[in-house]
């Protein structure tokens, strides 16, 4: 999709090179390869939709480890997918959204069970730079814009900022590269392809789908699973397995 606008932009991260023209991403020996992105937001007592308790979340995670499940991070996940890795069996990706409070205890529980995390946080986030800084420890910190803008009604030059300034932000507060990024409400356009392509967004995430699989990735549109509040251990494991 925004691969094909004819741009020459060459990303360089952990030492390997890569052409925004290269389209799709394959991976040979992992045509078979399907992992599951998971999407978390909160982690409360709220009754929200889009909330888990700590006592759904804790039994998932329980679910994922008794299954042989490997929680995987984005990094390894898009060296597969370009062929350059191998990943373990059963792996599986645990993204959280959005840099809700709730976010230290998600991680807590993911640590208590060996899991690691990806935190998709905006500049408008209520974490404090010192709790960003402390999950970027945990797992990786990644992009989610400044405002936290459903990007399709802005216009190009806006869409840059909001990824651009965000991407600083976070490379600020926590040392370490920004790569990846979640569109906020599942939400772009061919212009916010081309915008994440220009501000050195290798590849990014949205909403709704299956398990995403290594054959041929569309890189700006991977697709994600939510996790909801009316989610029972069955559905979960259903979405765990990818579907």
């Amino acid at each position: 999709r925004a691969l094909l606008y004819g741009l020459t932009l060459i990303l360089v991260w952990g030492g390997v090179s890569t052409s925004a023209s290269a389209v799709p991403l394959t991976a040979t020996d992992h045509a078979a390869v399907r992992v599951p992105i998971l999407v978390y937001h909160a982690v409360d007592e709220s009754g929200n939709t889009y909330s888990v308790t700590p006592r759904q979340l804790d039994e998932q995670c329980r679910w994922l480890v008794e299954q042989g499940y490997t929680a995987i991070t984005l990094r390894q996940f898009w060296r597969a997918a370009r062929g350059l890795a191998d990943l373990p069996s059963n792996p599986v990706i645990l993204t959280n959204d959005d840099g809700d409070p709730s976010v230290r205890k998600f991680a807590n529980i993911l640590d208590r069970y060996g899991l690691v995390g990806t935190y998709f946080v905006n500049n408008v986030s209520p974490l404090t730079q010192r709790q960003i800084r402390s999950l970027s420890q945990r797992g990786a910190v990644e992009a989610h814009t400044v405002s936290h803008v459903a990007l399709s009604g802005l216009d190009y030059k806006d869409q840059v900022s909001e990824i651009a300034e965000n991407r600083a932000y976070l490379e600020r507060i926590t040392g370490q590269p920004v790569r990846f990024l979640a569109w906020p409400y599942g939400d772009a356009s061919e212009t916010a392809f081309q915008a994440a392509e220009v501000t050195g967004i290798v590849a990014a995430f949205g909403l709704g789908g299956t398990a995403a699989g290594l054959d041929a990735i569309d890189r700006y549109a991977i697709p994600r699973i939510t996790i909801y509040a009316e989610d029972d251990l069955a559905t979960f494991a259903a979405k765990g397995r990818g579907s």
